[in-house]
């Protein structure tokens, strides 16, 4: 187990679960799809009756198409199980505005700005972030190879910091040292 073991006893309660796809289409272009689930251990209210132990109370799907660039050139929600039935599933079409949309800084404040508070899904909306760093993931190739572009990574994290070992070894061209200390 990579986390350490708890200090106590616990019961299963909630399970969430993401599960994000990535397929290179024959035609260039890339499908991510995602899933987000939500499930309790034990029956729970939920509008019209109970939900059994184990089914989900959320199941909601979404799919972006994406070019090279990393731009929305699709995207299709659906949602399989939500707590109030059709009103959960009825703001789905609307995700297509997320075509045009680039996968790049600032896409989650895209997403928040489309659809935060009752303009969308609180689920698919947490499930479109998530999915923002595998369009990454799956174009890496394309992002990173050839292009005349500092890869997007760079300074987008500790390990690829532009004055990291990491950058100075595979991106050397995108390397910075850290500026020498003044010293008196």
């Amino acid at each position: 187990m990579p986390l350490p073991a708890p200090d106590c006893a616990r019961q299963a309660s909630h399970q969430r679960s993401i599960t994000i796809r990535a397929y290179a289409r024959t035609d260039g272009l890339w499908d991510i799809e995602g899933q987000l689930t939500d499930a309790w251990s034990e029956p729970i209210p939920k509008a019209g009756g109970m939900l059994p132990a184990g089914e989900p109370m959320h199941s909601m799907w979404l799919r972006l198409t994406v070019d090279r660039t990393a731009t929305i050139v699709a995207a299709h929600a659906v949602t399989d199980a939500g707590p109030y039935n059709n009103a959960c599933a009825a703001i789905t079409p609307d995700y297509a505005q997320l075509v045009g949309l680039r996968v790049a800084r600032g896409y989650r404040d895209a997403i928040r700005k489309l659809f935060g508070r009752t303009a969308g899904c609180t689920h698919i909306n947490e499930l479109a972030g998530a999915m923002g760093s595998a369009v990454l993931q799956a174009l890496w190739p394309e992002l990173t190879q050839g292009s005349d572009e500092k890869p997007f990574s760079i300074d987008g994290c500790h390990a690829l910091k532009a004055s990291s070992p990491q950058v100075a070894q595979f991106f050397p061209r995108w390397y910075r040292p850290e500026p020498a200390a003044e010293g008196g």
